[in-house]
């Protein structure tokens, strides 16, 4: 059987790569998939990849072209329209090409999902056993339900994900987010799977996905696939997408000594949280060593108030003191916060301006608060009809642009986001297009000449008070 892989990212779009630092990052999801099929005796495996067609047209034609038997798309919530809309493509080109889905938006919206005609089958959770065991009865013969209910496998048994399916020698070697601080080539490295956190904003994602627990690989089993990166793709730089590195001390300790004895010198960047980078001090000194530049840390609002309400689960006094040690130990600090949310005040944003002016995180960005599918608080917007979301394809832009929910006044979120850059350089004007930069321009030479400038000059900055 010939399989089609199908990545449709909205927030890419058509004909963009190569044009934005999401060029460099691939899809875990589906390399994993293809590679778990593969050694399953599924060899003929090819992806489509939206971001190299110039369009729908293109689209069809390569379908056309190609002639798959299978194929497989992934979505997440802001990616429903398209993947529909591929799907109707598919079968519009041949009617007897099985088309499967599975992702995120399944998982957590399967009705919805389940409501559209062009899916022949729809994978709820983790894919790579499911939809290769679907693979296996469709090239029997034999019938499998629509709705599939996907297998929770144990990781250390999945080979290494098919990385070639992005063809990676040539991803790699595009710019990567802050590409004066991470040079190319980088690759992308994922160790467990699931949160134990119950973020409003958020959850229950993970759980929906990955189950109650998060697990683990070995760390024996990461290392390898890093040598296997190294010899390969001899990568500068090294990005961690868990949800946080630091969940599991004793994990981290081993990965720490095992990658220090390897002799790996890639810079890292990483997920963390300010209450585990509290508890794990030495730990941070220990990943300062084999070599975290960066840490991005959710600290969401200054107001512990706000804090509360979305069960983030820490608490400003840690916010502060996580800064601290990174600083101390030489780890540049990302704070990642998040204005809009229901019931907030201006006393509230206000507090969170307060917290980074006291904080002086390296570097700092915002995002509107964005009810997604599938989180607690999108039910909530929904039972309070809040939401101002009217298409999938909004939910692609988390960046301060467009309102996302009444009752938010925008416009002092604007003034905010703004003053809180004009607090790092000193000037409102450079405030203003930090603000602009981050929210409207997505891609092209001067956002890269932008951020490339901005991180050179963090990195500059961090060495000497370092």
């Amino acid at each position: 059987m010939r399989i089609g892989l199908v990545y449709c990212p909205i927030g890419s779009g058509f004909a963009s790569f190569g044009k934005t630092h999401w060029t460099s990052k691939i899809h875990p999801g589906l390399c994993s998939i293809s590679a778990y099929a593969k050694s399953r005796g599924h060899e003929d495996i090819q992806l489509v990849d939206l971001r190299k067609l110039t369009g729908w047209d293109h689209f069809k034609e390569t379908i056309r072209k190609r002639r798959f038997d299978v194929v497989g798309i992934t979505m997440m919530s802001c990616d429903f329209n398209r993947a529909v809309k591929a799907a109707q493509i598919i079968k519009e080109v041949n009617n007897d090409t099985v088309v499967v889905t599975g992702g995120v938006h399944p998982t957590v919206a399967p009705a919805e999902v389940e409501s559209c005609d062009c899916f022949d089958h729809v994978i709820v959770g983790e894919g790579e056993i499911s939809f290769t065991n679907l693979l296996d009865s469709i090239r029997d013969g034999r019938a499998e339900n629509r709705m599939i209910t996907g297998i929770h496998p144990n990781l250390d048994e999945l080979p290494f994900e098919d990385r070639e399916l992005f063809d990676y020698s040539v991803t790699t070697r595009f710019a990567t987010n802050f590409p004066g601080l991470f040079k190319p080539p980088s690759v992308t490295m994922i160790a467990s799977r699931g949160c134990p956190y119950h973020c409003r904003f958020c959850a229950p994602h993970a759980t929906t996905m990955f189950g109650d627990k998060t697990r683990f690989r070995k760390v024996e089993s990461v290392i390898e696939e890093l040598k296997l990166l190294r010899s390969k793709y001899h990568f500068n730089s090294l990005f961690f997408w868990d949800y946080s590195v630091t969940l599991n001390r004793k994990w981290l300790q081993e990965f720490c000594e095992s990658y220090a004895r390897n002799g790996f010198k890639a810079r890292i960047s990483a997920n963390s949280r300010a209450d585990a980078i509290c508890r794990n001090e030495d730990l941070m000194k220990d990943l300062s060593k084999v070599g975290l530049k960066m840490v991005h840390i959710g600290f969401e609002s200054g107001s512990q108030k706000m804090l509360d309400f979305m069960r983030k689960g820490s608490t400003v006094e840690q916010a502060i003191k996580a800064t601290e040690i990174c600083k101390k130990h030489g780890i540049i600090v990302r704070g990642l916060f998040m204005l809009g949310l229901p019931t907030e005040t201006r006393e509230d944003v206000q507090a969170t301006i307060d917290l980074i002016r006291r904080m002086k995180p390296q570097v700092y960005s915002f995002s509107y608060f964005t009810p997604v599918p599938g989180s607690y608080f999108y039910e909530y917007c929904q039972e309070k009809n809040l939401s101002l979301i009217k298409s999938h394809d909004e939910l692609a832009d988390y960046g301060p642009s467009k309102p996302k929910i009444k009752g938010v006044d925008y416009d002092y979120l604007k003034q905010a986001v703004e003053e809180a850059h004009a607090l790092q350089f000193r000037s409102r004007l450079i405030g203003k297009l930090v603000r602009f930069v981050h929210a409207r321009v997505k891609r092209g030479r001067l956002r890269y000449i932008l951020i490339w400038l901005f991180s050179k000059w963090v990195e500059i900055k961090n060495r000497w008070r370092h």
